[in-house]
């Protein structure tokens, strides 16, 4: 449950990032970080790299590529990136967010929303399976890697 004190704005966006598709969350987080100012921005970036240890190349002017990371991440461990950022660019970037041509009509059942944030994805699990089995980014990788390493060794796939 939500805070009594939780600010408005931050709670929108919080149903947004529990509730919209992630194509949609992108190209808002997009069209936000870059109406932020490029302090606004780099502490975007500092709350990305904290939250969730990437984007130590990025610069605070790769907006796509910032906006990919909240999101993914977001959706991965909901919370961290909003507990990094602090409060005033959360507020703005909220804001730009909630506000966004990318959002409109998203929030179409915030008004039914109990405030709850989802269970987060459990990203360190490997579910088997193979390349594009359930869209499991852990199960697409190591099947990448075991078809890698036996194409290099002249081993089978099972043998590695």
């Amino acid at each position: 449950m939500t805070a009594p004190t939780e600010d408005q704005v931050v709670r929108r966006y919080r149903y947004l990032l529990a509730t919209a598709p992630a194509d949609a969350l992108q190209a808002a987080h997009v069209e936000a970080l870059e109406g932020l100012d490029e302090r606004g921005r780099e502490a975007a970036l500092r709350a990305v790299q904290e939250a969730f240890v990437a984007g130590g190349r990025l610069r605070p002017d790769d907006t796509a590529a910032v906006a990919r990371l909240v999101v993914h991440g977001e959706q991965r461990a909901p919370g961290e990136f909003r507990r990094a950022c602090d409060p005033a660019t959360l507020h703005a970037l909220a804001d730009r967010v909630v506000g966004s041509e990318a959002a409109f009509g998203l929030l179409g059942g915030y008004g039914d929303w109990d405030g709850a944030d989802r269970e987060p994805a459990d990203p360190g699990v490997d579910h088997g399976g193979g390349p594009g089995k359930d869209g499991d980014p852990a199960a697409e990788a190591w099947a990448y890697a075991r078809a890698h390493a036996a194409q290099q060794s002249g081993f089978g796939a099972g043998s590695v």
